[in-house]
């Protein structure tokens, strides 16, 4: 509870300067196959493990584009028409992608996409709902995520930095996880809070105990 508490303190000032999430996605509910039990209590952290993540033909991440900021820093941007995508608020990204064809390309982040930091005390990130991005033909359009962060002893934004694209998560237990809150609201502090503690129990390894799963089922 203390943990939980800190956390809503940490991004209350965020949460009230990010705009809209992006739009749900409508992907079909089907979870990878299970893995082998965690232990509980679990003696190690979850490796998040999964396919590569690979954008579509003929797009490309422009070189050093992807980098994290703090978002205290950049309350600025709450005044000018910046269309957010994503949900959370520990780790903010922005980056810009190419489309080097002569038509629009639909890109589709999906939920469980890891985003991984250069340095290991920066907090790695995780996209917790798909998000669907239109690029227009022959465009380099800059995009910004808030995202859940994955290293639970790294609580605050993370500085700039260089990231990167890492796996899209196929453990069973995150992955039922995300199912589950893709279909709750996550419009305010408090969901978010919760959303996020969650997310650090399952990649502690840990099954949610019975009060925190119990608010989780109580969302909107």
């Amino acid at each position: 509870m203390k943990k939980l508490t800190l956390l809503f303190l940490t991004i209350v000032p965020l949460i009230l300067l990010a705009t809209a999430a992006g739009k749900r996605s409508g992907r079909t509910k089907q979870l990878p196959d299970p893995q082998a039990p965690i232990a509980r209590p679990a003696s190690r952290p979850l490796h998040i493990e999964g396919p590569a993540f690979r954008l579509p033909a003929g797009v490309s991440l422009d070189q050093g584009s992807m980098k994290g900021h703090n978002a205290q820093e950049c309350s600025c941007e709450s005044t000018r028409s910046i269309q957010r995508y994503g949900d959370g608020c520990i780790v903010r990204l922005r980056f810009r992608l190419r489309n080097h064809t002569a038509a629009p390309v639909k890109v589709v982040l999906p939920a469980g996409l890891v985003f991984r930091h250069s340095l290991d005390h920066v907090n790695d990130a995780l996209l917790a709902r798909p998000v669907t991005l239109v690029l227009p033909a022959g465009a380099a359009p800059s995009y910004h995520l808030d995202l859940f962060g994955l290293n639970e002893s790294i609580v605050q934004p993370g500085p700039a930095g260089a990231y990167r694209f890492g796996p899209v998560a196929g453990n069973y237990d995150l992955q039922a996880l995300l199912m589950t809150l893709e279909d709750k609201s996550l419009a305010d502090v408090h969901s978010l809070a919760i959303a996020q503690q969650a997310i650090w129990e399952v990649i502690s390894g840990h099954a949610l105990e019975a009060p925190l799963a119990k608010k989780i089922a109580a969302l909107p």
